[in-house]
């Protein structure tokens, strides 16, 4: 008579057991290889049936880990205690099902069902054949010999077995989240490649990147990323399929392995609308948290059959995602190529950098009235040994990108900058000058950042009012509670902000409302266009008057003509920048400028 199962109960005490997803255990292969050996059958496994899926802990002679539960034969002989199936094209139950016909084409199974220590079924020792056949009862009952071998296994020195999964999970399975850890992972991903190629059904491995990890470290500690972390964890375990499989691939990235997937525009939806989930803001102890998610796509066989390799495929996406300010990415041999160009860059970056090896330049900065030179704005410049030039647009992201780069260009750029500064009023006695310095917004979120300025501009005896910190308007939008709190403890000690390049991000308003700032420095996108497209005559003109409402200065950056100098000068806009009063020269070119000038440069038009 058939048993009627307690589902909840059953799963219950089987998951107690922590068996699930682990690696391959000799104490079970051997009982695979031997029952397959003792009834001449080619396959044999030890299986755990779970809520939608049946798990191999072994398996012998069939190369996958698992099959959803539609295609099992073991949740039937969960409530018999035993099931055998002569011939499974002639048994309605399983004639449809693609274990019958796809690979590996069972043709007949007979099964002894496991038990846990309270009774409760969990799964089966069976073995399956390509060929029709029936089993004589000698057979049958070294197959539940075997079985009862298999559960004393599972049952036995259950304590012991319980620190040693313990011991055994730390090492394989991340602490943080539970999720198996990069090695487990790899092996999941191994066997499904398997099972991808011997069925012909592609699998996409998907690269999810938690970019701003660390800037969310800084801003809710240690205990709050973790809690940020497990959050996003969850989120992906909640909205992802039954035969998905998740797992991490380091402190800030998980990878989630989708089977059966259709053409690479499918996937490229799907994993949009994960991102779109993933990336909901958190809320940590009152501060609200934005969550920059990109993610990258590989696919077995195309890409890869090599676990590693599609990782690394993916994850080279991820970041060709970021590259482009992109959610989601499939690998290609173009963003391969991009990536590794970057990765490169970088690596020679930070080389330049270690050896103070990035030049400086600086750009005068004219009173709109009177074309006097109030200030100069300090801007690396980097020319590779091998390269040559490299842009400021494509280094300056690299090292932003970067803690340690970016620290390291930040404290040695405005270093250099006041030392110059110091010079300039020592020697050509230009002491209302001031300098701008270009400041990444993520180290408004480092404790260290107010010493940090304050000790390079002591050092140089230098008035702080004479330094400007210059931020990306794009660049502080992680969280502006935090970046002000860092802006007003150095505007007490007299050092001013500057938001830089203004109008091209999508908070601007906000970030005059909320940010302790002094200038406001105009994009050049509408300096180029402001004589002759009204819209942008007219969008810098509001933009003057919110300035002079918020009694802000502005500096409108980009004047290439005497046209847009003229425009502008009626306009009253208070300090111009552009190539039409200097490109950025080096140190020694400006100085000879501004002694020739008595330290007052006049714009002559």
């Amino acid at each position: 008579m058939a048993e009627v199962l307690n589902e909840a109960e059953r799963l219950q005490e089987l998951r107690s057991l922590d068996l699930l997803d682990t690696p391959s255990e000799e104490r079970f292969d051997r009982y695979t290889r031997l029952i397959a050996s003792v009834l001449e059958a080619p396959m044999a496994l030890v299986t755990l049936v779970d809520r939608h899926r049946q798990w191999f802990k072994s398996a012998h002679g069939i190369d996958r880990c698992e099959t959803s539960r539609e295609d099992s034969f073991c949740t039937h002989a969960l409530a018999d205690g035993f099931l055998e199936v002569a011939d499974t094209r002639r048994d309605a139950r399983f004639r449809n099902t693609r274990l019958v016909t796809g690979p590996p084409h069972i043709r007949s199974y007979v099964g002894a069902v496991l038990r846990g220590r309270t009774g409760q079924p969990l799964g089966t020792l069976c073995v399956l054949d390509v060929l029709p056949r029936r089993y004589s009862a000698v057979q049958r009952s070294h197959l539940r010999a075997f079985a009862h071998l298999v559960e004393e296994e599972i049952n036995r020195h259950v304590q012991f077995e319980s620190w040693s999964r313990a011991l055994q999970r730390r090492a394989l399975r991340d602490e943080t989240t539970g999720l198996p850890g990069v090695a487990l992972f790899e092996e999941l991903l191994t066997s499904l490649v398997t099972q991808a190629i011997s069925q012909t059904r592609p699998i996409g491995l998907v690269h999810f990147h938690l970019a701003n990890f660390e800037v969310l470290h800084a801003l809710v500690g240690q205990s709050g990323s973790v809690r940020v972390l497990r959050i996003v964890a969850r989120r992906l375990r909640q909205n992802v399929r039954a035969d998905d499989r998740i797992g991490m691939l380091g402190p800030d990235r998980l990878g989630l392995a989708m089977t059966g997937t259709g053409h690479p525009s499918e996937s490229i939806e799907r994993v949009t609308r994960l991102c779109r989930i993933l990336s909901a803001p958190i809320r940590i102890d009152g501060v609200r948290l934005p969550i920059d998610i990109r993610a990258g796509i590989s696919r077995a066989p195309d890409d890869s059959t090599d676990p590693r390799s599609l990782i690394g495929h993916a994850r080279t996406a991820a970041a060709a995602a970021a590259e482009v300010s992109s959610a989601v990415r499939a690998y290609s041999r173009d963003a391969h190529r991009t990536t590794t160009r970057n990765h490169e860059r970088l690596y020679r970056l930070a080389e330049a950098l270690s050896v103070d090896g990035l030049d400086q330049v600086y750009q005068p900065i004219l009173d709109g009235m009177s074309g006097r030179i109030v200030g100069v704005e300090a801007l690396a410049r980097w020319t590779d040994g091998r390269h040559g030039p490299v842009s400021p647009a494509e280094f300056i992201p690299l090292v932003e990108a970067e803690p340690e780069l970016r620290r390291l260009l930040t404290r040695r750029t405005l270093d250099r900058a006041c030392a110059q500064l110091a010079d300039w009023n020592s020697h050509i006695l230009t002491r209302s000058l001031y300098v701008a310095v270009n400041v990444p917004g993520a180290e408004l979120y480092c404790d260290d950042f107010t010493e940090l300025v304050l000790t390079i501009i002591r050092a140089h005896g230098i008035a702080p009012s004479r330094v400007v910190l210059e931020i990306t308007e794009k660049s502080v939008i992680t969280d502006i509670d935090t970046a002000a709190r860092s802006m007003r403890a150095l505007r007490e000690h007299g050092l001013r902000f500057a938001v830089d390049d203004f109008g091209t991000g999508y908070s601007s308003l906000r970030y005059l409302q909320q940010l302790p700032l002094d200038i406001l420095k105009i994009d050049r996108s509408f300096t180029q266009l402001i004589t002759h497209d009204k819209t942008s005559h007219d969008l810098t003109a509001s933009m003057l008057q919110i300035a002079r409402t918020l009694g802000l200065a502005v500096i409108v950056e980009g004047v290439e003509t005497t046209e847009q100098y003229e425009l502008l000068q009626r306009m009253g806009a208070d300090n111009l920048q552009g190539y039409l009063f200097g490109l950025p020269e080096t140190a020694a070119a400006l100085s000879r400028q501004l002694a020739g000038l008595a330290g007052v440069a006049s714009f002559a038009g």
